[in-house]
Formats: structure tokens, sequence, C-alpha cells
């Protein structure tokens, strides 16, 4: 017969593993709204059973010698975690971009009373008025102070987004140090979780701090997990390893600073970047200073375009081009008639020899050259097309947009221009004729009808660039400037509220496996404190075994 204190062996064995159970149900529950936190289970094994030879006990082959703890563990799902992680870096993406976007419609403001539309409206309908009368100074007068709302308007526009710009640029870096900082923590959390490993035990509540890291770090980059045989981690973001265990990868050229870094060198394939990140916060800040440079280009296109850019104008009266004191007219400004571009100080003569299409007329005694009424010519800017005539005074016309002195610009774009401070301090030298004739003011209104005008637009510091609209009227590229704002905004908001969704759901099934559900602890809970009250009665009964057995022998 086997020893009858093998029963009390069995019966505490039982106690301890129940009261095992019964913590980690505690354990559970009281982490039930912890954030990261994983559902543990009790893992229980029978332990090593006794041999018993059956030709001397009444009980033949073996008997169990009770339970024990085999492990502690967490219920986690890789692939849903995998899915998540992949989800959760493509929201971060788009709602950086989103964010960006709704910054860029605020700027823009349009359509409404205030926006560069309305600003232009007012520009066109001051010229109109002017050619009407050109010798009234309140039409002058109105004629400069909407230029100086023009030249402002898109002053404040390239401003704001220049600032943008520079707010997205801080955030680039203070992710770039938020993406570094949690790969810091989670070295030092692979510190402590491989030693506990390496003691042969499980890490659970590491793990879980760990795991959370790595899920806030998903939405801010595309990291990818791959975990070897004995438990140990290596983290990748934009198919580059940034953390090899408890090791940080360092910058190669500055073993000081980590792998993932903002960078200033413009020849760098992943500029503004030192890695190439695919997804997460840090690609759609990416995207979005991109987005942000190609509207900041279609200002400077539309400024340029309005000040300098080529624009095929026809002329709404007779345009004379005076001689000088040798008896040759001369061209006062740059213009192109088809394919042929003519510089300044040209002479008519030898336009008129290129193109008698034009039917340019030379005074045979002073002279003095005519370009007739309806004439189409390609002049380069309402610069361009001011010079060509002649102000209050008779005299040449000055550029209406010049450059503000206080850059080192050399083209006008949407953040220098301004009105020549000739003009705005004398309004008498605004160009509204062709001709020196007083109330002459059909210059004032081809000016007017540039509103109609094809225009070529192109952003002057970078020919390469984009653009909504090549070539239309100074509405349809705002139209579509507006238009395309538009599309990518509400495709931004689409795809958040996609993700959201698409988060939202796989977050709900990973739940499901890891999440706490406290009705289930409570039901393991009385499961577990059954057992172990059943164990206690096994003691008391072996209890009551011993005491017999000690009584008999008296």
């Amino acid at each position: 017969m086997l020893g009858t204190f093998l029963g009390l062996e069995i019966a505490k064995r039982g106690l301890q593993t129940q009261q095992a159970a019964i913590e980690v149900t505690a354990h559970n529950i009281s982490n039930a709204n912890t954030p990261g936190y994983t559902r543990q289970r009790v893992d229980l094994v029978a332990t090593q059973p006794l041999e018993v030879p059956g030709l001397t006990s009444a009980i033949p082959g073996q008997v169990g010698t009770g339970v024990q703890v085999d492990k502690i563990e967490r219920l986690r799902d890789d692939y849903l975690d995998t899915q998540y992680r992949q989800q959760n870096s493509y929201l971060g993406s788009w709602q950086a971009q989103q964010d960006a976007l709704q910054k860029v419609t605020a700027i823009l403001n349009e359509p409404s009373d205030t926006g560069l539309s309305t600003v232009m409206q007012n520009f066109w309908n001051a010229w109109d008025k002017l050619s009407s009368n050109p010798n009234d100074l309140a039409a002058r007068n109105l004629v400069v102070q909407t230029s100086v709302t023009v030249a402002q308007t898109l002053n404040q526009t390239a401003n704001q987004l220049s600032q943008l710009q520079d707010d997205l640029n801080a955030s680039l870096s203070a992710t770039v140090d938020q993406v570094n900082s949690y790969l810091t923590q989670i070295a030092r959390l692979n510190q402590q979780i491989d030693s506990v490993l390496d003691d042969g035990k499980q890490p659970n509540d590491l793990m879980d701090q760990r795991d959370y890291l790595i899920d806030q770090l998903s939405n801010l980059a595309d990291v990818s997990v791959q975990t070897d045989t004995a438990g140990r981690i290596t983290l990748s973001i934009g198919g580059q390893v940034v953390l090899d265990d408890q090791t940080v990868t360092p910058d190669p050229s500055d073993s000081s600073k980590p792998l993932l870094q903002v960078t200033t060198d413009t020849t760098n394939p992943n500029y503004p970047l030192t890695i190439g990140v695919t997804s997460g916060k840090l690609q759609g800040l990416v995207a979005a200073l991109n987005t942000v440079k190609s509207y900041q280009s279609d200002l400077d296109a539309f400024a340029y375009s309005l000040a300098d850019g080529p624009i095929t104008v026809t002329l709404a009266g007779n345009w004379t081009i005076y001689a000088d004191a040798t008896g040759t007219a001369t061209l006062p400004v740059d213009i192109q008639i088809g394919s042929d571009k003519y510089p300044a100080s040209t002479r008519l003569a030898d336009v008129a020899k290129d193109h008698p299409e034009l039917g340019i007329a030379i005074d045979p005694v002073s002279g003095d050259a005519t370009i007739p009424q309806g004439k189409s010519i390609t002049v380069f800017g309402l610069n361009g097309l001011l010079q060509m005539g002649y102000d209050q005074n008779g005299s040449q016309g000055k550029p209406l947009f010049v450059i503000n002195p206080a850059t080192t610009d050399s083209n006008v774009t949407a953040a220098n221009i301004t009105v020549n401070p000739a003009i705005s301090q004398d309004v008498t030298t605004l160009a509204a004729s062709f001709t020196k004739t007083a109330g002459d003011g059909t210059l004032a209104m081809t000016v007017s009808s540039v509103k109609l005008a094809q225009v070529q637009f192109s952003d002057p510091n970078d020919a390469t660039a984009s653009m909504p609209l090549r070539q239309g009227t100074f509405d349809s590229f705002l139209q579509a400037v507006v238009g395309q704002l538009g599309i990518q905004g509400q495709q931004a908001d689409q795809q958040v509220s996609n993700q959201q969704a698409l988060v939202q759901q796989i977050d709900m099934q990973r739940q499901s496996v890891t999440g706490v559900s406290l009705n289930e602890e409570m039901s393991n809970l009385i499961q577990y404190q059954q057992a172990f009250n059943a164990s206690a009665k096994v003691v008391q009964a072996v209890n009551d075994l011993l005491t017999t057995l000690i009584n008999s022998v008296r």
C-alpha cells in the first residue's frame, strides 16, 4: 500500500495550483482596463505518476501524483497583431495628410468673399471702370488699391503656406524623436525580457508593455517585427533594421545617433528622412510637405504669370509707338508674335517686315508706328502690357508689380510680389492708354480683357513642377487649384474613415482573443475556488485517515 502521505501531497499540490490559478484570474480582473494588457491563462498538467507493481499492490500500474502549473501564457494572435499594425500604419499616414489638407483648405479660403478669386474679380472690375474714364483719379486709385489687395492676398497666403511647411517640418522632427524614443524603451524592455527568458520564465507583463509600444510605433512608421526561436525580436522600418534585440541601430556616419533621422541632404533618395518610410505618420508628413509645396508652387505660378508670364492679348485700340529723336520707332518692351520673340529696342520696321499680317503703319514723316486695333500680341505679364502704353502724363508706362526690395529673389513669386512704389505713390504714373491722346482708355480696356486671356502657367523657380492647369485663364487656374484641393481632401477624409473602421474591426478581433472578459473571469474564479475547496476537503480526509491510523496503533 502506498504511503498515506501521498494523498496529502496531492492535495497540497491541488491547493497550490488552484491558488495560482486564482491569482492569475485576479491579475486579469485587476487589469481589465489596462491599455495593452493581454489576458493570461494558467496551463495545468498532471505531475509525473508513480510506478506501482501489480503483484504486491491492490493498485497495479501507475498512480497519479497530482497537478502542477506548466506555464502562465499570454493569449495573443500574431496574425491579428501584424494586421492591426499594418492598418494602423496606413491610418497614421492618412490622418497626417488629412490634417495638412484641412489646413491648406483654410488657408486658401475658397470660395469666399475674401478669397483670391473674389480679389481678382475686383481687380479686373477696377480696370474695366478705369477704361471708361482714364483721367478719373478715383478710378486710378481704385485700380492701385485692388492691385495692393491682390499682392497682399498672395503674400499672406504664401506666408501661411510657408508657416505650415515649418510646422510640418517641426512635426516631422518631433515624430522622428518619438519613434527613436519608442525604440529606446523597447530596447530596455528587451534587456529585461531576455534576462527573464534566460531564467526559463515567461515575462508576460514585460512583453505586454513591449507589444503596446510596438502598437504605438506602428501608427508612426511602417514597423515590422521578426521574432526568433528564443523569443528575441528585431524591428524594421522601411525595410531597414532599426532595433536588433537590445541594440538600436546607429547611424553609420555617426554612431551616437540612431539610424532614423531627419536629413537636409536633398541628394538622399529618402529625403527628408534617412530611411524610406512607406506608411505611418512619418510618411504622411512627408507626403503632406510635398502637397503643401505643390500649392505654394501653384501660387508662385499664378503670381509670376500675372506679373511677367506670357499672355496673348488682343489690342482694344490702336497701339502707337512714337519715334525717337532719330525718327525710329522701337519696341518699348519685349513682345512675341507667333513663335518670334522681339526684345525691347527692336525696330518696328523689322517687325512689320517679318509680320505683314499685323498691318503695322509707319508714318513717313514722324516715323511713329501704329499697330491696329484687334491684332493679337503676346506680352510678358501685366508688367509688359502696361509698359507698352502711356500714363496720364504721356510718359512710358511702368510695371505694375515688382519684387519686394527686401528680398534677393530674381523672379516674382506669391511671397515677394508687391505693387510698384512709384505707381502707389503717384497714381497718375499708372499707364491706361495706348496713345498719348487724353481720354484714351484702350490699354485699361485691354488689361480688363486679360481676365479671359489664355495664359501659360509655370513655377518660375521650378519649370518641371506639376500644375493643375498648364494653360487657361486666371479664373480657370484658380478653379483647378481649388478643385484639386477638394478632391484630395475628399480622398483623405474617405481613407481616414475607411482605415478607422478597419483598425477598429481588427482591434475588436484582437480584443476577443487578448481582452479580459469579466464574465469569463468570474466564471473561472468560481471554478478555481471550488477546486481549491475540494483540495482542502482532501486534506481534511487524509487528516482523518492519519488520525484513525495513529489511534489504532496506540
